[in-house]
C-alpha cells in the first residue's frame, strides 16, 4: 500500500491578527498534516489566538522570544524545527501571512501538486500572483481572499519571487523565507518550477540566486501560484512598514523594502483572479468550526478589535 506523503506548513508572525484564522483554514483545507506558527513582540494579541488555536489542535504555536541580532524569521523557523519534528516531513513549506496556497491541477489540493513532482525532485518553485489594494481603501474585519481580486499583470516583477515547498527538508542544513539552504544531499537540487519544467542548481551558485527570483519570462502559474496580499489597504499596509521586516535582523532606511514607491507599483493592476473562491465554501466552513471555540472566539474579537486601533492613524 503506498504511503501517502505529509505536507507541513510552516510561517513566522507578528501583528497579523486579523488574518491568521482564515489563513490557517485555508491551508487545512488544501491538505497540510500540520501548521507550525512562530510569534514574537505582538501588539494585537497574534500570540493569544495563535496559543488558543493551538490548544484546540488546530495548529501548533512557537512563542519566539527574539534577543538583540536576531532575525525574526529565521530564529523563528529554527525553534519550529527543533521543537516539532518536521524534518519527519515529505515536503515542507514556509508561507507569511499574506501568502496562500492557490493549487491548479487535480483536486487543488496540496498533493496534488507535490504529485506532479517526479521523484528525484527535491524543490518546487511557486511564482506569486501579487494583488493590489482594489477596490478597498481602508483595513475592515472580514476574509482577505475575496475581499482582493484585481491582480498585477501576469509578468510583473512583484511575480517573480518565489515560495517553495521542499522534499525532505533534513537534507537542508537551515530554512529562510523563500528556500532553505545549505544542501546536504548526494548530488544536485532538482528544481520543478510552476509550469512543470525542471532544472537544477549548479554548485558553485548559491542557492538564493536561483530562488529567490524567477526571470520575468519564466513566470509561470500553470500548476499552482501562490496568492500574495502584499499590500491590502493603505493604512494596513504602513502598519506592516512600521512594525518592520521579518528577514532582517533590524528594519532601517537601509533594509526597509515597504516604501510609497512599493506599494505604488503593486496598486496598479486591472485584471481579475478570483480562481482561489473555489476553497471559500469548506474555508468558511472551518472558520465557522474554529469560531464555534469560546476562547478561539474571544481572542479573534480582540486581535480584530486592538489592530483597528494600531491602523487608526493610518486611515486615509
Amino acid at each position: 500500500m503506498t504511503r501517502t506523503p505529509t505536507h507541513v506548513l510552516i510561517s513566522s508572525m507578528k501583528d497579523e491578527g486579523p488574518f491568521v484564522l482564515e489563513w490557517v483554514a485555508h491551508h487545512l483545507v488544501l491538505g497540510f498534516d500540520r501548521i507550525c506558527v512562530a510569534s514574537n513582540d505582538c501588539r494585537d494579541g497574534t500570540d493569544r489566538l495563535l496559543h488558543a488555536l493551538a490548544v484546540e489542535g488546530f495548529i501548533a504555536h512557537v512563542p519566539n522570544v527574539l534577543k538583540e541580532g536576531d532575525i525574526p524569521q529565521h530564529t523563528g523557523y529554527d525553534r519550529i524545527r527543533r521543537r516539532e519534528g518536521i524534518d519527519a516531513a515529505d515536503w515542507l513549506m514556509m508561507l507569511d501571512a499574506d501568502e496562500f496556497l492557490n493549487v491548479h491541477v487535480g483536486g487543488n489540493r496540496v498533493g496534488d501538486l507535490t504529485g506532479w513532482a517526479e521523484a528525484d525532485i527535491d524543490v518546487i518553485a511557486l511564482s506569486a500572483m501579487t494583488f493590489t489594494d482594489a477596490p478597498e481603501v481602508n483595513w475592515r474585519a472580514g476574509p482577505v481572499c475575496p475581499m482582493f481580486t484585481t491582480r498585477l499583470p501576469l509578468r510583473h516583477k512583484a511575480n517573480a519571487a518565489i515560495k517553495s515547498l521542499t522534499r525532505n527538508p533534513s537534507r537542508f542544513k537551515g530554512i529562510h523565507n523563500h528556500h532553505m539552504v545549505g544542501w546536504r544531499g548526494p548530488g544536485l537540487v532538482q528544481v520543478m518550477r510552476g509550469d512543470g519544467v525542471r532544472f537544477e542548481l549548479p554548485v558553485d551558485v548559491p542557492i538564493w540566486k536561483r530562488l529567490r527570483n524567477l526571470p520575468h519570462d519564466l513566470i509561470s502559474h500553470r500548476l499552482a501560484q501562490y496568492n500574495h496580499y502584499a499590500i491590502k489597504t493603505w493604512d494596513s499596509f504602513q502598519l506592516r512598514r512600521a512594525r518592520g521586516r521579518g528577514a532582517v535582523a533590524v528594519t532601517d532606511a537601509e533594509t526597509q523594502r515597504h516604501t510609497d514607491a512599493y506599494f505604488a507599483e503593486r496598486s496598479t493592476g486591472e485584471a481579475q483572479d478570483n480562481s482561489i473562491s473555489r476553497y471559500a465554501p469548506q474555508v468558511g466552513a472551518l472558520m465557522a468550526e474554529m469560531l464555534a471555540h469560546p476562547k478561539i472566539a474571544m481572542r479573534q474579537a480582540e486581535a480584530e478589535a486592538a489592530y483597528g486601533t494600531l491602523v487608526s492613524p493610518y486611515r486615509r
